[in-house]
Parts: C-alpha cells; structure tokens; sequence
C-alpha cells in the first residue's frame, strides 16, 4: 500500500510539473503555483481528485461552470477557446470514472457553442428535462446538459438555489470562469470591466459551500474563480501586469475548497483527469489525443476564438493544437507508466 501511496503521489507531482510548464512566456504561473501549493500538503492535481472522489461516488451529478466572453464590445457571442475544453473533458472523465451526470452552466448566448464542444467529447447532449429521466434507461447512456447561468447577481442567487434543489450535485467545478471581487466587479487580465457580460457563477460556489458540497477552482491567470484561496499573490500578479489598481482589486473574493492552477485552464482539466485515472486505477478515465482533437476542433467549429491571437483555428491561449496534443500523449504515457507500476 504504501508503494502505491508513493507511486500515486510521483505520478501527480509529475502532472503538476507538466501542467505548469509557461510554454506560452505569460510568467505568471510559477507564482501562482507556488502560492496554492504553499496551501497544500500534496500535489495539486491529487488534492482535487481525491476531493471529487469523495465528493461524487455516491452521486448523480456534477455541476461545470465555465465560458470567458471576450472582446464583448465587439459582440456577446464571442468567447475563449479555454474553458470549454478542458469543461468537455471533465464531464467525460467524470461520467467515465463516477457515472454522474455533468450539468454545465455557461452565459444564454454560448449554450450552443458548449454544447457542441461536450458532444464532441462523446455525451449526449439533453435539455433538462429529459436529464432527469436518464437515471431510468434501460440502455447506457451518457448524457450532460448545458444551462444558461444569469449575469445578475439577484438572478443568480435564485438560480443557484433552485439548480441545487432539482439536481442535488455533488461537487461545483469552475474553469476558465471570472470570479467577482471584493465589490462583486470582474476583470479580464487585460484590466477590462467585465462584470456586466459574464455569468455570477461564483454564486454556485457560495451555495455549495453552504451547503458543505466540495468546490474546486481551475485557472491560469489569478482572475479566476477559486483564486480567492491565494488572492493577495494573483492581486500582485494581476496589479503587475495591468499596471493599475481598482476598489476591491482585480482578484476574485470567493474561495473553493481546492484550487488548481495551471499554464492553461485546460491543461488543469487534463491534469485532473490523468490524476483520477490513477487515483482509480483505471486508464479508460483518461481521454486521449483523439478525443483532445476533435474537442479542439470543435471549438473552431463552434467560432470560439484564441484569446491571445484571436483566431478561430482551434489552437488556445496561442498554442497551437500539435502542442495541446503532445500535452496529452505525455500525460497518457504518465498514466501508463504509473498504472504499470502499481500492478507490479
């Protein structure tokens, strides 16, 4: 046992390395890894699985918050690469590993956008009323669904509430998702005012942990939701790279109970998703470059843009899909490996 201890805790340490590698030059991540990791006693990837563990074995479902609307002054329908991804990615590995369902909670105008990116992922896309009826099939099937999540603040208090009361989740995921300030004020890391064009998801966090139901954050850049665990370190991140300073400050307010931080919000889904696979022992719970493709792919299909280049090709943050692939094949090789050795 305690072999398998050590070969888990390794292979994890070895994700978060690999997850935390600036390939894009942003310089920001080794600060902010270090400061969430100064919080936690194992890897970050570990610390998140082994909550979603213990938070989803008994459960029927799982709620996803992400999308970034971005360059909303042009236009509310365009939105980021990173999130979406790495959102489909974790509804696959979450049903495959747990059997829940995944409920994924985006702003009204991306809904058709993440819902193709989840069913290119391999899940039926459902409306939420036949959801409640796939407990019943006969047949497998493995669905999610894809809700509209209000930017006012009243609106999503109520929302979260009668969400939790139909679903009943057992954990609160958010990725790539703008997190509210001190005032309730969210900021791009460009400094852009954001508040009045992003979904108040942080108010699924606050239900949750009112509830005593796990949360867990993912980010790359300290705006985030979840950066609130280390908001001093991402305000002086954030501070320094947009040159200024606003009341309340740039950084998010609202906590979760675990944070993961990564060079790209989706390389954390990734990380989350290899972990869990030798948390499980089970390789299946891992995707794969196949599946990373054709999500990406999708993405370009759906017109979600590079938020660095602007771009509709698919590549995210300015890293091109070869790179996104090879991320994979190496954390499928980290899986193998470990997996292997555990048997031994």
């Amino acid at each position: 046992m305690q072999d398998q201890e050590r070969c888990l805790v390794s292979c994890a340490e070895a994700i978060d390395r690999l997850i935390t590698v600036d390939v894009s030059g942003r310089r920001v991540i080794d600060k902010l890894y270090q400061a969430a990791r100064a919080l936690s006693s194992r890897p970050l990837v570990l610390t998140a699985s082994e909550g979603l563990q213990r938070s989803l074995s008994n459960k029927k479902t799982v709620f996803i918050a992400t999308g970034w609307p971005d360059r909303t002054a042009v236009d509310l329908m365009i939105a980021e690469t990173d999130g979406p991804s790495g959102a489909a990615v974790l509804a696959r590995t979450l049903d495959r590993a747990f059997g829940v369902v995944p409920v994924l909670l985006t702003e009204e105008q991306l809904v058709p956008a993440l819902s193709e990116v989840v069913g290119s992922a391999g899940l039926k896309v459902l409306p939420c009323e036949s959801l409640l009826h796939t407990w019943e099939s006969k047949g497998p099937i493995h669905a999610a669904t894809v809700l509209p999540f209000p930017i006012s603040v009243s609106e999503a208090q109520r929302e979260a509430k009668r969400l939790f009361e139909l679903y009943s989740p057992g954990a609160v995921i958010a990725i790539e998702k703008g997190g509210m300030n001190e005032s309730g004020s969210i900021y791009s890391c460009r400094g852009e005012d954001m508040t009045n064009t992003t979904g108040k998801a942080d108010q699924l966090v606050i239900e949750a942990r009112g509830r005593g139901i796990f949360t867990l954050g993912i980010g790359d850049g300290g705006n985030e939701i979840g950066m609130g665990v280390i908001r001093k370190e991402a305000e002086e991140i954030l501070v320094h790279g947009i040159g200024s300073s606003v009341p309340g400050g740039f950084a998010p307010s609202v906590r979760t109970d675990a944070l993961l931080v990564a060079a790209v919000s989706n390389w954390g889904a990734y990380g989350v998703a290899a972990c869990l696979a030798v948390l499980l022992h089970d390789r299946g719970v891992f995707h794969n470059a196949g599946v990373e493709q054709r999500v990406l792919e999708s993405c370009a299909h759906a017109g979600l843009i590079d938020g660095v280049t602007g771009y509709v090709d698919g590549s995210v943050d300015g890293i091109p899909i070869d790179v996104h692939l090879s991320l994979v094949r190496i954390l499928e090789s980290l899986v193998k490996q470990a997996l292997g050795k555990s048997r031994s």
